[in-house]
């Protein structure tokens, strides 16, 4: 009877602390939402077209402001040989999962999510192609930090959403019917 009462106790205790997992990661998402950009993943047939519209190459440098769970990441390393890959994203479960995801994919040496406000921090340095789904605000306000971090020349890749001012290269619409935009620096 004690082994059976105990095995109880572990299966509630389990299921509570499963339960205040899922509990967090709603109010994080929530959170996070209501105060900056909801995430919304990036099916990896969409990444794949960007990636292909943006003419990634192997050994290049892409960055994802606003990475989420890393999904375009992980197809621009394992699908494009993208040397590495970096991505910003500040919503705690979000993050977490997008770490997990990299490193079930084998590529935590060559990807890295990092937990910064990418309007206060300095951007890496040698990058190739930038990916964003950001709401068009936010693609407003990070276009001059674009141009002040990266040569003439780079590529930008972003869905749904426009650049005010970058030089458009070309137009594509995905499988969902949104538009995926290319611009270069």
């Amino acid at each position: 009877m004690s082994f059976l009462f105990s095995a109880l106790l572990v299966f509630l205790l389990i299921f509570q602390f499963f339960l205040l997992f899922i509990l967090l990661a709603i109010v994080s998402i929530v959170f996070s939402s209501i105060v900056s950009v909801p995430w919304v993943p990036t099916h990896s047939r969409i990444g794949r077209q960007m990636f292909k519209l943006a003419d990634l190459q192997p050994e290049e440098i892409v960055v994802d402001f606003g990475c989420g769970d890393g999904s375009l990441l992980i197809t621009a390393v394992k699908e494009f040989g993208a040397k590495r890959g970096i991505g910003y994203e500040q919503q705690l479960f979000v993050r977490w999962l997008g770490k997990l995801r990299v490193h079930l994919a084998g590529l935590s040496g060559k990807i890295e999510i990092r937990k910064e406000n990418f309007f206060k921090v300095e951007f890496p340095k040698e990058v190739h192609v930038v990916a964003s789904y950001l709401f068009p605000k936010t693609q407003a306000d990070l276009e001059p930090l674009l141009r002040k971090a990266y040569p003439k020349g780079t590529r930008v890749i972003s869905r749904t959403f426009t650049y005010p001012t970058l030089e458009l290269i070309k137009t594509e619409k995905n499988y969902k019917n949104e538009n995926l935009y290319l611009y270069r620096l």
